[in-house]
């Protein structure tokens, strides 16, 4: 090889090492409290503005939106990474609830080779046990792709999910796939998967989504704590009209209150299966803060709750309290944010 071609060659090789070790430390840096922080919170501000159309407010945080983002950037709580670890957390479900409320695991592997197909049923779901909202359904065994699907695991374990998400329970959380069988409903199909929204361990209110996920069938259904529907419904996903009876209500309370006991806020995931309830996750940052309902005073009342758990107990009507929480026209306050921030 003549020199100039070998001194090319060199280059190239220095300039993809710089490239990788440039980008390590930019990692490294943004994964640390003091430097990440004041990386994070401007970013994290600018796209809650570009989503939300008004500004995150963290001095002090104020609606629900801005605490989960608070909590996002400063909440150490070591209990969030065993909550976010979707192997730790069947652990904190056993001991809070009891085993029968845990989804049965098929396996777990550190590499996407080491899969045993053969052992898995003919519908079984796939997920990360590092991540949020990640999975793979598989229906029927005979039309999958092995190939494809490991191709697509192996990528879930080469990324450590707080690097897309900026959620502190989830950074350094060991990076392994899960296999749970796919879970039906009394009806056959899959089953309503209810969310308690709590407050300092009290059942606020109830979210049933039904329907496949990411699909035109999905729904989104609210109600109280005793399961009568409320009127509003996330703007991501169309209104149903799921029917929660009051006795499911009260068992689906009794058993998230347990499993959120000493948190100031937590949603507590569940399937209704054809065997009974299962906790599919324990949340911690719903919706990333980028939540928007059909009724703007949600955000301002639950975020309320957050900081008074115990009014909970004092609201006759949590729908007409929703109401008289909207807030004003946040226009004007928007537009001095941004003369601030070009200033």
């Amino acid at each position: 090889m003549h020199l100039p071609a070998q001194l090319a060659m060199s280059a190239r090789r220095i300039e993809r090492t710089y490239k990788r070790l440039r980008s390590d430390a930019w990692r490294t840096a943004l994964r640390s409290d003091w430097i990440g922080q004041r990386i994070n919170r401007p970013w994290l501000a600018r796209r809650y503005l570009e989503i939300m159309k008004q500004p995150l407010r963290l001095a002090p945080p104020i609606g629900f939106n801005d605490r989960v983002v608070h909590r996002m950037l400063y909440d150490r709580d070591p209990m969030l990474k065993r909550i976010c670890d979707k192997v730790a957390v069947r652990e904190v479900i056993r001991e809070r609830v009891g085993a029968e409320f845990i989804v049965p695991l098929l396996g777990i592997w550190s590499d996407a080779a080491d899969i045993a197909w053969p052992s898995l049923p003919d519908g079984f779901v796939l997920k990360p046990s590092h991540g949020s909202g990640i999975a793979v359904l598989v229906r029927r065994t005979a039309e999958l792709d092995r190939d494809a699907l490991a191709r697509q695991a192996q990528t879930w374990l080469q990324r450590d999910y707080f690097d897309q998400s900026f959620e502190w329970g989830y950074l350094g959380v060991p990076r392994r796939i899960l296999a749970e069988p796919l879970l039906r409903g009394p009806d056959g199909e899959l089953p309503a998967e209810p969310q308690v929204m709590t407050f300092g361990g009290k059942a606020a209110m109830i979210r049933v989504l039904t329907g496949p996920k990411s699909t035109p069938q999905r729904r989104d259904n609210w109600f109280d704590a005793e399961g009568a529907p409320l009127s509003f419904h996330s703007l991501k996903i169309p209104r149903g009209d799921y029917r929660l009876a009051p006795s499911v209500a009260r068992r689906l309370v009794e058993v998230a209150e347990r499993a959120a006991k000493g948190f100031q806020q937590l949603r507590v995931d569940f399937y209704l299966t054809a065997d009974g309830l299962r906790i599919g996750e324990l949340t911690p940052y719903h919706g990333a803060g980028l939540n928007r309902w059909s009724e703007p005073g949600c955000d301002r009342l639950l975020g309320r709750l957050w900081q008074e758990p115990n009014a909970i107990g004092m609201i006759p009507d949590l729908g007409q309290a929703i109401r008289d929480a909207a807030p004003h026209d946040p226009s004007p306050w928007i537009e001095q944010y941004r003369k601030r921030a070009v200033a």
